[in-house]
């Protein structure tokens, strides 16, 4: 008895009957050939076909590309706001001091340097993410060049603009509003931060409050329950965070046991039998 299927029984590939099928696709599980066989960033070694590829369900990365895609973030409205109070900031000083050749209204204007780079910034105009990594040292320089006296104080203050300023530049988010190409794997973490299982991060933050304040500890465990349940790494895409949902729950138990124990400790110093 012979064990080898006939070259006619064969699966053929579903798009191109005349190519024998390599596989089936993990989703819709029609026959694939090595040419219609598509893998999906964040999904490890599945295959799919080139239709269920195609998917927001499936190619939930490039979905997430899609959906931020020019859309301002966050930042972009937190610059848009400094900006702003900076521009109030400086009419209220010309208007307390007017517009004279002294050290004061040169300080006052130096606080409209950062203005058209921030414009700029709202806007999506992609020279401005550079431009405001060098705008505090720049701003430092100027105003030391106003007033040594004060050199370290200048640098000092433009410390936190800098570190705010590589932040923002190293941002996934921040970069698809200026629709920069983002790797796979700088999506896969966006998408881990607001989308995989949120409940579970919910369950760490307040088992981690319960430590501080026990009342919050039934919402841990509860948070915790739910987010394990939610677990699931074969669904599409993956749901996971298992870690972070157990963390959450064994906190929201222990902090109870924590705070009893210690309420104990201290009534059997007050009160003797």
């Amino acid at each position: 008895m012979s064990l080898e299927v006939p070259l006619s029984q064969q699966g053929r590939c579903a798009v191109h009957p005349d190519l024998p099928a390599g596989g089936t696709c993990f989703r819709c599980g029609s026959f694939i050939c090595a040419d219609c066989a598509t893998s999906v960033a964040g999904l490890g070694v599945r295959l799919y076909c080139q239709a269920c590829a195609a998917r927001p369900d499936v190619n939930y990365l490039e979905a997430l590309r899609q959906r931020y895609w020019g859309k301002r973030d966050g930042w972009a409205w937190v610059v848009a706001g400094v900006t702003l109070l900076l521009c109030v900031a400086t009419a209220a000083a010309l208007a307390e001091w007017g517009v004279r050749a002294t050290k004061e209204s040169l300080f006052t204007l130096l606080l409209m340097l950062p203005v058209p780079v921030g414009v700029a910034f709202f806007l999506g105009q992609r020279w401005a993410r550079h431009a405001m990594l060098v705008t505090p040292l720049v701003v430092a320089v100027v105003a030391n060049a106003l007033a040594p006296d004060g050199r370290f104080l200048y640098f000092l203050c433009a410390i936190p603009s800098l570190v705010t300023g590589l932040r923002i530049h190293r941002d996934a988010r921040n970069q698809l509003f200026f629709r920069l190409p983002v790797p796979p794997a700088m999506l896969k973490v966006l998408w881990n931060e607001r989308f995989n299982n949120p409940m579970a991060r919910q369950a760490s933050r307040f088992g981690f409050s319960a430590l501080f304040m026990p009342l919050l500890a039934p919402v841990a465990v509860i948070c915790g329950v739910v987010a394990l349940n939610r677990v699931d790494p074969k669904a599409t895409p993956p749901i996971g965070r298992r870690d972070q949902a157990l963390l959450g729950l064994v906190l929201g138990l222990v902090s109870p046991l924590l705070w009893g124990g210690f309420l104990l400790l201290w009534l059997s110093d007050r009160i003797h039998f």
